[in-house]
């Protein structure tokens, strides 16, 4: 089944290494350097997560997480957020803003690679397949 993923960093070097990495295990890769291109991006097609760093200009990972929450077309759209920062607490502003997951940089590509496949859900969740 197609897996579409988002990629937001302002880092275009951090963004090519996940994108490569991600498309070397079957998922098809877009990118945004910060959250403003990247709403521009969710429109159309429909991605099935949403990959964000935390700290980026014009718009955080957060600020992401939370107006994709406020739009009834992305508000179910997973997220996981990326950061230097050590965050552990549900109660974190991540969290509150809906991140199904922090995963702490630098990072494990395998525990990334699981995280973003438990947070996509069963097969049945995603995106029709029949996109192209």
């Amino acid at each position: 089944m197609l897996k579409r993923l988002l990629i937001v960093d302002d880092e275009i070097y951090h963004r090519l290494i996940l994108r490569t990495r991600f498309e070397n295990h079957g998922f098809v890769c877009e990118e945004a350097e910060d959250g403003t291109v990247a709403l521009e991006k969710l429109t159309i097609p429909k991605m099935d997560l949403v990959l964000t760093d935390q700290h980026m200009p014009r718009m955080n990972g957060p600020e992401l997480i939370d107006q994709m929450g406020r739009l009834p077309l992305l508000k179910k759209t997973p997220t996981i957020l990326m950061t230097s920062q050590s965050i552990t607490e549900r109660s974190s502003p991540a969290f509150q803003a809906g991140a199904r997951a922090v995963i702490s940089k630098p990072y494990d590509f395998s525990k990334l690679l699981e995280e973003v496949s438990r947070a996509m859900g069963p097969p049945e969740t995603m995106c029709n397949s029949s996109m192209p």
